[in-house]
Parts: structure tokens; sequence; C-alpha cells
């Protein structure tokens, strides 16, 4: 079965297609599907992530200027000397061994470890672009000196949840600063021919009101353009959850509850269903509502975004959050809004 996504059609006469992670993290993962459909139709495809990884813990990275960098599976984790002996230590305690703490040791770079399962599981060789941790035009900047390289002609924001479709006086917007800083800054980019933003995994975010989530899809009209649903059938699908797979299963790298809740929704599990150790103690709602991408047109959502225009001139993220944050107090408080399911 093929990934029967509505937009799909919209890009066939594009030549080079960028997917970016626009919320950080593991979010560039979500588009991994399409990254695989848009390459069956003859797409050439390059993915890119707004992204969390410092580059300083990496080594034989390709730098593009301060605020980009590639990663591939030749890139190396600087203090892998260090993880090797914290993993060795690690399979000491299990055994009954001496007890040390391991709470300091991270390998947080999830681009990393995908670029290292795109060569050791399909023999291909992927550079996955990181942008900076930044404002709104550094983060301009950065995406028209990619476009320019890569001579890009299409572009797809990828958001591992829904905050992205956020608009600002939500009483609970989720994690929404990094997709409204990415929102802003590729709504800069008129010149590109087609852009979209897709969204996977609604309710996976505990901290997000659906009620204003659902409004926010009603008022976008006609910038709402259709919804597909990922099944265990589908190729495109498999490949992806076998890069989840295999990137929650590097030591010390903590898993994507995100990515996590897709699989086990796709799986068929329900309710507080826990896919990986990093959720138990909270409680969740696994359901098939998380394994569908719901599509839009870039410019119709930042058209009704109430704070676009307060970050567009941002330098740094903090100056991002300084002026989101301030801008909300701005705004009419909003009440919280429970579904009416039963």
């Amino acid at each position: 079965m093929c990934l029967n996504l509505p937009i799909l059609s919209d890009f066939a006469g594009c030549r080079n297609v960028l997917i970016a992670g626009m919320g950080g993290g593991f979010d560039i993962f979500c588009g991994l599907p399409i990254y695989f459909a848009l390459q069956e139709q003859g797409c050439t495809v390059h993915l890119a992530n707004y992204s969390f990884t410092d580059p300083d813990t990496l080594d034989n990275l390709q730098r593009r200027s301060p605020t980009i960098f590639g990663v591939s599976a030749d890139t190396t984790l600087r203090y892998a000397a260090s993880f090797e002996n914290a993993l060795f230590i690690q399979q000491e305690q299990a055994t009954g061994g001496v007890r040390v703490d391991l709470a300091g040791i991270s390998a947080y770079a999830p681009e990393l470890y995908l670029a290292r399962w795109f060569r050791t599981e399909l023999q291909q060789a992927v550079t996955v672009w990181c942008f900076a941790k930044s404002g709104v035009q550094p983060l301009r900047q950065s995406y028209q000196q990619l476009i320019d390289t890569l001579g890009i002609d299409g572009l797809i924001l990828i958001d591992g949840g829904v905050d992205s479709l956020m608009r600002g006086d939500e009483p609970e917007p989720g994690t929404f600063i990094e997709d409204t800083v990415s929102l802003a800054a590729a709504a800069l980019l008129e010149h590109v021919a087609v852009r979209r933003i897709v969204c996977l995994g609604l309710g996976a975010e505990l901290d997000t009101s659906h009620w204003y989530v659902f409004r926010n899809i009603a008022a976008a009209g006609p910038a709402f353009l259709g919804s597909c649903s990922l099944v265990a059938s589908m190729p495109a699908y498999q490949r992806y959850a076998q890069a989840v797979e295999y990137v929650h299963a590097q030591p010390f790298q903590e898993p994507s509850v995100i990515n996590a809740s897709v699989v086990s929704a796709v799986s068929g599990h329900y309710a507080d269903f826990h896919l990986t150790q990093r959720t138990h103690g909270s409680r969740l709602w696994i359901s098939p509502l998380m394994a569908i991408y719901w599509c839009f047109d870039l410019a119709g959502i930042a058209s009704q975004h109430y704070l676009l225009n307060t970050v567009v001139d941002t330098s740094t993220f903090s100056d991002a959050v300084r002026a989101l944050l301030s801008a909300r107090r701005q705004l009419p408080e909003q009440p919280h809004q429970p579904i009416p399911l039963h």
C-alpha cells in the first residue's frame, strides 16, 4: 500500500524538495514516510532539522555557515570514548557490579543516528542538515542558503505533534516557540514555489489543548489540505518504524515520545500503552489519531497566527522566547475547553 498523502501531487513538478523538522529534536523522523513517498515519484529529497544537537559534541561535520552544519554517517561523537566507558559501567551495574551515577552522560544526536541508519540499513549516504537554534532572521538566512545551495523548489515543514498549529492565544499551547520561529522564518521564503506544513502525532503532547487544535484546523479553511493515516502495510511506514527503533536502541539516546506514540498507534495499541521506559510514570492516551498526517498550506497557517509578527526581527532564540511570552500576555485569556467526546 502506498502513502496516499493528498499533498504529494503538489510536488509533482518539483525537482528538489526539502523536508525540515520545525520543532527540533526528533521532528525530522516524522517526515521519513513522506521522504520515501516523494522519492518514489521521482523527486530528489533533502532532510533538515531545527536542531537541539550541540555541534561542539561532534567531529567531521559539513559546515556551511556558523548556523548550518551537515551530519553524515561519518560524523562522530567527540566524547565517544566516554560513552563506551559509561556503557561498560552500565553493564557492570546490571550484573551486580559497582554502582556509578550516569545521569550526566548524554549522547543526544538524533540527526547523526538517522544518517547512520540510512547507511547501515539502506546503504545510502544521506546528509541531515541542522539549523542551529536561533531567532527568526538567522534561521531565515540558513534556509535561504540551503535553498540556494541545493536548488530547493519545494518545502515541507514537518511537526512531530500539532503545536505548530497554535495561534498564540491557547491556554495550553505546548512547546510552540520553536515551531513559531520555524513558521515565521519559512513564511518569509515566498519565492519557494510550494510550501506546506505537515503534522503527525496528534494527541501525543499532553501539554496541548486539542479543543483549540481542532478550532484552528477548522479556521484554516482552504489552507487545510487534507489528511492521511499511516498503516502498517505501507513500505514507507515500515522504513520509518525501523529508523525509530534503530535510534531508540542507541546507548544513552533518549527515545522520542511522539515517534514512539505514532509507532504504538499504528501497531494497534490503545490508551495507556508505553513503548519506552521514558514515559513510565505518566499516563498516555495512544489512539488512531496519532497515526494521521494533517496537511496545510504554510502561508495560510502563518496568516492566522496572532504572534508571528512579534518574532520576525529576532536574532537569538532567547529574543524569540521573550517576544512571544510578552505578546501572549497581551492577548485575552482563553478558558480551558475539554473535547466533548463520550
